[in-house]
């Protein structure tokens, strides 16, 4: 049996225990390996740096506080304490009491209150004109400075990635040398992280814990059976556990505040790519405009992208396809279709950039041109749309148009549509009307179509404008006397014949195809019709015998 005074001294230990659990706080971070970590995230605003700085942390000790609070119920609270158990509990108390908060002046903590810990990350991308050479250069620099690399990453010759760690207080000299090696800074920033407050509040709690873990100790040594050895032995596993892991948060947090984290990118710097988009160039709206390109690529490239910005805010157009000029040196890129929807903006500068890469060179280059955007003018043509004329007569056709302000070049066309030549000829300035002669000789059913087209130049290009008209041609009269026309009469006689001749033609046509059934016909008649003339005779000779008549002979057949 365990006596009633030894009780009291494991309660008092296992309350004791608890006591030092809760002057710890209610958070603490989770155990991991603070060996290497990335740094601290970027915050996007201080409001959200300050939302992460004062957030609660989770709580801490779920394991040793379920050991302790089993341990007391493994116990029975004594009905009277005696005054020998009083001191212990006391003594034990007393000794929970971490000895630097006594004198706060020379603890770590005062100290770390007043020299603040900040954690400094910096992010630089650089433009180098050798990578690989310039890896082993940022490995020199963090050498040279008594730090080390972290981590890095090269990518065929194009690019790469160094991560190195350097003395805080040297940061600032670091980046100094860091950027003598590019060509170019593209980018760079650095970001600080008060880490203060969690060092101090973690420091705090390892006091708290480290005092707890001697009281445990304390009760282990007078533990007299092994049930209350276990128990003991339990909380104090979890208790150091959680002591290991916010000592290896103050050890990360020392070194990420003493050694600062710098995060190179390095890009190679591009070869000059020439390029020419063209000279700038007037188009219409509503009609598709052609881009295309030629440049003349160093040689060792094999890749390469080219871009269209049209500078009237619709998306880039990104192409691959290049070509090798049909004369001469270089490549042409691909052609490309726009559409131009409103001239309110014009001019727009349109933009091409073209990129190209090798195993170990790349390159690049732009070219920019201006597009004007104008509405086209209309050409408004106007002719008679119906005529009628007579075959081999002279007939003057007129037509006129409009011719709006900025056509220049004005052309006109005039086509019969018989097969005659087309008659072309060029306005005098200002004159909107055009007329000419023409012969129809032929004369037909079937109506003629005569067009009359206009063109001009203008500053979106060229610019069109049709009038059509329908021409009948009608049979020439030829010479009248006295209301007789001796033409329309040779015509009439000789229509009269041709009808006489065709109606000829077609009865000769149809007896050649029906003489086979005539001559059935005829056969097949002239069969019945002495058929009929030899039934004829034969009654007539019977019928007289039977009446007594003499018999006559009868008279020979001719053929």
């Amino acid at each position: 049996m365990i006596t009633s005074g030894r009780k009291i001294i494991l309660l008092a230990g296992i309350l004791l225990m608890a006591v030092g659990l809760l002057a710890c706080g209610a958070s603490a971070p989770e155990p991991s390996d603070y060996s290497e970590q990335e740094p601290p995230a970027f915050y996007e605003t201080e409001a959200d740096k300050k939302e992460e700085m004062m957030s609660p942390k989770p709580t801490s000790y779920p394991v040793a506080a379920a050991a302790a609070a089993a341990a007391a119920e493994s116990f029975q609270e004594p009905a009277q304490a005696s005054v020998d158990s009083f001191e212990v509990e006391k003594a034990a108390t007393a000794q929970s009491i971490p000895a630097s908060f006594e004198s706060t002046t020379s603890s770590p903590v005062t100290r770390a209150a007043q020299d603040r810990v900040i954690v400094r990350t910096v992010a630089m991308t650089l433009v180098v004109s050798d990578v690989p050479e310039s890896v082993d250069r940022v490995a020199g620099v963090a050498r040279d400075f008594d730090g080390w690399v972290v981590s890095s990453n090269r990518s065929a010759g194009h690019s790469a990635f160094v991560a190195i760690r350097v003395p805080a207080q040297r940061l600032d000299d670091v980046v100094m040398q860091l950027r003598q090696l590019a060509v170019k800074v593209k980018y760079e920033t650095t970001h600080s992280q008060d880490v203060t407050d969690e060092y101090v509040d973690t420091e705090s709690r390892i006091r708290s814990l480290e005092a707890t873990e001697q009281s445990l100790l304390e009760l282990l040594d007078r533990a007299d059976y092994v049930e209350e050895a276990l128990h003991v032995q339990q909380s104090l596993t979890q208790l150091q556990a959680d002591m290991e892991a916010m000592k290896g948060r103050i050890r990360f947090l020392q070194e990420t505040s003493a050694f600062s984290l710098i995060n190179v990118d390095l890009e190679l710097s591009p070869a000059a790519l020439p390029v020419d988009a063209g000279p700038d160039r007037t188009f219409s709206v509503g009609q598709a405009a052609q881009f295309r390109a030629s440049f003349a690529p160093p040689a060792g490239l094999d890749d390469f992208t080219f871009t269209w910005d049209f500078g009237d805010g619709t998306p880039p157009v990104t192409g691959y396809g290049t070509a090798p000029k049909p004369e001469g040196d270089g490549r042409v890129t691909a052609t490309v279709n726009h559409i131009y929807g409103d001239d309110r903006d014009s001019p727009f500068i349109v933009q091409l950039d073209i990129t190209g890469k090798g195993e170990t060179l790349s390159a690049e280059g732009s070219d920019t041109i201006i597009a004007t955007v104008t509405k086209i003018p209309t050409i408004e043509v106007f002719i008679q749309e119906f005529l009628d004329v007579e075959e081999g007569q002279e007939a003057e056709y007129i037509g006129s148009f409009t011719s709006p302000a900025g056509l220049r070049d004005l052309q006109y066309r005039w086509d019969f549509g018989d097969g005659s030549p087309v008659i072309t000829g060029v306005p005098e300035a200002g004159v909107t009307r055009t007329a000419v002669n023409h012969i129809f000789n032929d004369y037909r059913s079937k109506p003629y179509n005569v067009t009359l087209t206009v063109t001009a130049q203008s500053e979106a290009g060229e610019v069109k404008g049709s009038g059509f008209s329908t021409v009948r041609v009608i049979e020439s009269q030829g010479l009248i006397i006295g209301g007789w026309s001796a033409v329309a009469t040779g015509k009439a006689a000789t229509r009269a014949l041709s009808a006489v001749a065709q109606g000829v033609g077609t009865l000769i046509i149809w007896l050649a195809i029906f003489s086979p059934v005539w001559l059935i016909g005829g056969g097949i008649a002239y069969l019945l019709l002495r058929l009929q003339r030899r039934r004829g005779r034969s009654a007539f000779f019977y019928g007289g015998l039977s009446r007594g008549e003499p018999r006559e002979s009868a008279p020979a057949e001719t053929t």
